[in-house]
């Protein structure tokens, strides 16, 4: 092609509505190197799950969601520390991710997968190294180089076009084809045309004619002026060579400003896309810029759902309108990024476990009410030489976990794979949580049968109980198992059974005679886990005993033949107690230790240790003793003498020897003498020995003493009786009798009088003296002073009564106009006061008094004492004295 003058027309639409805005692509000034790529770096990679653990990713699933986070290194080459985060995104529903931008340096990738899906160590991490030639873009695949040569051309006269192809086998489809037309213009030395040679295409207008031309790239179909749009057979121009194309660049130049090149991108007749942009200006319209048609540009026009930039079936580029215009395209191809892939196998978190129980009736199924057995430790082996079963030495531990309060264990954020589940050995030993229990006799099942609350152990010497292999498989577990997940197994259950039957026996007396009846209780309690059947109690009694009767609390029962007790107690539910009880009586001569053994067994008991229990009695001998007092009379007069009969009695059971009566006499009494001498007398304390009282028997004492004469009231005499044995009851080891000691009341009384013939007697027809004071006083028996005063009354008596006996005396006070007469001794006794004889006369009486004292009278128990009297002798008055003496008789 040739080249214009500066006075070409400025390339023009033909059909152009409006300038370009946001949608015009801005070209790049040519560097040295022949095209300009078109990003940075880009780091992508995919997210799968390996859900069968074969390695094979052709049955992968991805992982959606996963957070995926780029790191650029810190500086010392190794993930972690001083890494700092670039950007973070999330897998696609393709488990897809994608960093744009990335500029050179050396990067991380980090994996957090999301729940239910996990890495091996070390596996969620890749390192990617981005180079300062790739974070500047990749150049893909070429379109068009332009290294063939190639020309069409158009000129008047109108209409005036020339359509030609061109195979190329470096060329995209394998043909270029060039078409151009004429559209205005009549000078017949002027054209339009194209030529493609020499790694350039040009494109020359004349001044006076205006046209269009294009390329097209649609295959080798032969065909420069139909375009096929699906000729090219949906090549893809995103990909090329692992590497992310992000659209199509071209080179190019015109030699007048505003002219437009439009590409128009087929994926078939109904669905493509146009993009539009200026081509810069240049000397001669030389290739000096670059534009890049971005894929994730907004097109000018589309039809369809636009342009499927993976699924292209034609390529078109045009210059429309085109009039007095050099232009140059040097080169076509797809630019991108450099795509620096990380992949990541995940793999799911599988879950695998169940519980262990108590297989209450051994059938190798867990029935509804069959526990829990918490606290079982439970390992989990990676069945390393894939043989199905569980070899010690050779599969590899790979965790391990204890039942819960339900019996439930669990192994979380397992990788597919075929695993061993161990019920450990240490569960068996003494006090650990499987003591006494034996694995379920039911038959253990294939684990991977995904049967639930079956049993899958196994005995295994050494090693505890081991299930066979089970295989996980992500999606593929039961969900008939307790949960909905399928990536989950909860069916490998391990049954056991086993029961521990404890028997407790106490006795109701550790200490007994002969002839008392003993009381067993046998409690029989059934610790579990599992019900205890057909079990049999049995005991032996001791020599010596005789059986009585005997019951249980469930009401099974009990048979005695010879001394030998038993019952079928049936079955004994886990936590129940039966309680079997029986009497029994101790012979008549057993002495010495009764030892009672009780036994309890039951089929596929284990642990007998404590099936067996004994109560132990010691048989001593007994005694109750017991002791009466009675006295002979009651109540006694002081100075009495009477008896106390002593008798004492043994009730048994046993024998009584060495029998003491130790009498306590009361102090206001004197020993006089017994029927049996005592073996001491201290004080009042008197002791008898009476030697062997047999069972039954008994014994009197009789104890004869005197009161003492100065005592009145209560006597109290305590006898104890004792023997060498125990005795049963103490509170009637002891009699107590009491004594009344007292005297009947006295009295003692007389009469005042006038003693008309003066003979010391009262005579009939004597007149009484009234009002005359008359005193009493004295000494009673308990050495006590008494003084009493009295009146004589209107018949001139007086009278004290209630008198203690003792010694007293009686003093008149002589009354006025008398003159003193005879004094009377009365009916006890005494001596008048002028002839006292052994009494002594009170100093401080007058002679006067002395005449009317009577002393010494005694007076004993019950004694009343008369005719104590005073007589008194009338004398000779005056008139006044009479009268005076008249008012006082009318007085009386």
């Amino acid at each position: 092609m040739s080249s214009h003058d500066r006075g070409k027309k400025p390339l023009r639409s033909k059909n152009a509505a409006s300038p370009l805005t946001s949608n015009k692509l801005a070209f790049e000034r040519l560097e040295p190197r022949q095209m300009l790529a078109g990003d940075a770096a880009e780091v992508v990679g995919s997210v799968l799950s390996d859900l069968q653990g074969d390695g094979n990713p052709a049955n992968d699933a991805p992982v959606v969601g996963a957070s995926v986070a780029l790191f650029r290194d810190g500086g010392n080459g190794v993930f972690g520390g001083d890494d700092s985060v670039v950007t973070t995104t999330s897998t696609d529903a393709s488990g897809k991710y994608q960093f744009s931008g990335v500029g050179a340096g050396k990067y991380f990738v980090r994996v957090t997968p999301p729940a239910g899906t996990q890495f091996q160590p070390g596996q969620d991490v890749r390192e990617v190294n981005v180079s300062a030639a790739e974070a500047d873009g990749i150049l893909g695949q070429t379109i068009d180089g332009f290294t063939t040569n190639q020309f069409v051309e158009a000129s008047p006269p109108l209409p005036s076009s020339e359509p030609k192809s061109l195979l190329d086998p470096n060329v995209l489809g394998g043909e270029r084809d060039l078409y151009v037309e004429l559209t205005e213009g009549a000078s017949p030395i002027a054209s339009v045309g194209l030529a493609s040679g020499g790694g350039l295409l040009w494109l020359s207008s004349d001044p006076t004619v205006t046209g269009n031309a294009k390329i097209v790239w649609d295959g080798a179909d032969g065909n420069g002026l139909a375009i096929n749009p699906t000729g090219l057979g949906g090549v893809d121009l995103t990909q090329h060579e692992g590497n992310t194309m992000t659209g199509i660049a071209l080179t190019s130049g015109a030699d007048h400003p505003n002219a437009q090149i439009k590409l128009r991108i087929y994926t078939d007749a109904n669905n493509w896309s146009e993009f539009v942009t200026l081509v810069p200006e240049s000397v001669g319209g030389a290739a000096v810029g670059q534009a890049v048609f971005r894929f994730d540009d907004a097109p000018v026009a589309t039809s369809g759902s636009g342009a499927d930039f993976s699924n292209v079936g034609a390529l078109e580029l045009n210059f429309e309108g085109v009039s007095a215009l050099d232009g140059q395209v040097s080169l076509i191809g797809l630019v991108g990024r450099a795509t620096k892939t990380a992949d990541f196998t995940a793999a799911p978190e599988l879950t695998l476990g169940n519980n262990v129980w108590v297989d209450a009736n051994d059938d190798g199924v867990r029935q509804p009410g069959e526990a829990g057995i918490p606290g079982v430790a439970v390992n989990l082996y990676a069945d390393t030489n894939a043989d199905g079963q569980f070899t010690s030495g050779v599969d590899a531990l790979v965790a391990s976990d204890t039942t819960d309060s339900q019996g439930n264990y669990l192994f979380a954020g397992l990788l597919p794979g075929d695993y061993v589940v161990q019920v450990a050995q240490q569960n068996f030993n003494a006090g650990a949580a499987l003591d006494g229990l034996v694995s379920s006799s039911g038959t253990a099942a294939d684990p991977d049968n995904d049967v639930d609350l079956d049993d899958n152990g196994t005995p295994l010497a050494g090693a505890g109980v081991v299930s066979r292999a089970v295989t996980l498989v992500a999606g593929s577990e039961p969900i008939t198992d307790g949960d909905a997940n399928p990536s989950s197994n909860l069916s490998v259950d391990f049954g056991f059974f086993g029961f521990d039957l404890e028997l407790v026996k106490d006795v109701d007396k550790a200490q007994a005679a002969p002839l008392e009846t003993l009381t067993y209780t046998v409690t029989i309690t059934n610790a579990g886990p599992s019900a205890a059947e057909n079990a049999i109690f049995s005991d032996a009694l001791p020599a010596g005993v005789t059986y009585v009767s005997g019951s249980t609390s469930t009401g099974a029962v009990v048979t005695h033949s010879a001394g030998q007790l038993s019952s079928s107690l049936g079955t004994i539910a886990p936590g129940a107690s039966v309680v079997v009880t029986f009497t029994a009586t101790i012979d008549a001569l057993t002495l010495g230790t009764l030892v009672n053994e009780a036994t309890v067994n039951a089929p596929k008991e284990i642990d007998l240790s404590n099936n067996t229990d004994d109560a132990v009695t010691t048989v001593t001998p007994r005694i109750d003793l017991t002791v009466q007092k009675i006295d002979s009379q009651d109540p006694v007069e002081p100075g009495a003498v009477f008896s106390y009969t002593i008798t004492a009695v043994n009730n048994g059971p046993s024998n009584a020897t060495g029998v003491t009566l130790t009498d306590t006499l009361p102090p206001e009494v004197m020993f006089v003498s017994a029927s049996q001498t005592p073996v001491s007398a201290s004080g009042d304390q008197i002791v008898f020995s009476v030697g062997d009282l047999a069972r039954g028997g008994q014994t009197s004492v009789t104890v004869d003493v005197r009161v003492d004469p100065a005592f009145v009231g209560q006597l109290l005499n305590t006898v104890e009786v004792a023997g060498n044995e125990t005795e049963t009851t103490y509170n009637n080891n002891v009699a107590t009798e009491p004594t009344l000691v007292r005297v009947d009341p006295a009295s003692l009384g007389g009469n005042v009088y006038v003693d008309t013939n003066k003979n010391g007697q009262r005579d009939p027809g004597e007149r009484p003296i009234a009002n005359v004071q008359v005193e009493l006083s004295g000494l009673d028996m308990t050495g006590a002073a008494v003084t009493r005063t009295t009146t004589t009354n209107a018949q001139g008596d007086y009278l004290f009564e209630d008198l203690m006996p003792g010694t007293y005396r009686v003093l008149e006070t002589q009354p006025s106009f008398f003159d003193d007469g005879e004094e009377t001794i009365g009916t006890s006794g005494g001596r008048l006061g002028t002839n006292p004889g052994p009494f002594l006369v009170p100093q401080n009486l007058t002679d006067a008094e002395v005449k009317d004292l009577v002393l010494g009278v005694e007076l004993g128990s019950g004694e009343n004492a008369t005719d104590y009297d005073f007589g008194e002798l009338a004398v000779t008055v005056s008139k006044r004295q009479f009268t005076g003496a008249l008012w006082l008789l009318s007085q009386m």
